[in-house]
């Protein structure tokens, strides 16, 4: 039985021009997410529009990058699969379900980001797709520490029998899933403005792993990009 074909930088089952307007979709999804939902906390149906953005987020991620046939049916199963948990937990109140879709889209999101930093890291030449693949991962990034934080907070209150939150938030005794990106990305961009802190061992540990990961994405992110640039400017020559 021959393999499936794998795309590569001469051949792609999606063109150009789609893979970009994918990638703006899922740039689009992920601001409304990150920088929007905030915004919103004090509109009618506001979850709504989470779940839309969120749903946006998970299908525009599927389409971002040129899978091979096999790997794209095996995240449609996975997309589809998130997409029934985010409504279920929408309609149906229930914290294990919950739990469970809060799970699934920690584990959707890590492989969606993974593959996109493979996808840049493996490219030779530099496009507008490719550059909003890089962002888009650097995001996504953000949203998965910010989903690690709030898992790490809930499985060490129901393991130590206690109501204290793991990060210090002294501008509130009821964080939200905002409060948690919003320390996510201050803790990756080093910025530490003093009024959110890890409170135990664990999102110490978290909030440390979360800072190297980013300087050093961004930080190899950057050299990788100016090398495939340079290259790309030579072969030109």
């Amino acid at each position: 039985m021959p393999r499936l074909k794998r795309f590569s930088d001469g051949e792609s089952f999606l063109s150009e021009k789609t893979l970009k307007r994918n990638n703006i979709l899922l740039f689009a999804a992920l601001f409304i997410l990150i920088f929007l939902r905030p915004l919103l906390s004090f509109v009618e149906n506001s979850v709504i529009v989470f779940n839309v953005s969120l749903s946006l987020l998970i299908l525009s991620g599927v389409s971002s990058l040129d899978f091979d046939k096999r790997k794209m049916l095996r995240l449609s199963y996975a997309a589809l699969f998130s997409l029934a948990l985010i409504w279920l937990d929408f309609f149906i109140s229930s914290l294990e379900l919950h739990f469970i879709n809060f799970i699934a889209l920690i584990l959707f999101f890590i492989y969606i980001t993974y593959s996109m930093i493979h996808h840049v890291a493996k490219q030779k030449r530099i496009s507008p797709t490719l550059i909003l693949n890089a962002v888009n991962s650097y995001l996504l990034l953000g949203v998965i520490s910010a989903m690690l934080f709030l898992l790490s907070d809930i499985i060490y209150q129901f393991a130590n029998g206690v109501k204290n939150a793991t990060i210090s938030f002294g501008y509130t005794n009821s964080p939200t899933l905002f409060d948690y990106v919003y320390f996510a990305f201050i803790t990756m961009t080093t910025v530490g403005y003093g009024e959110a802190t890890p409170a135990v061992p664990l999102t110490k540990s978290l909030a440390m792993l979360t800072a190297l990961t980013a300087q050093l994405y961004l930080t190899i992110l950057v050299a990788m990009l100016v090398s495939k640039f340079l290259s790309q400017e030579n072969d030109g020559e």
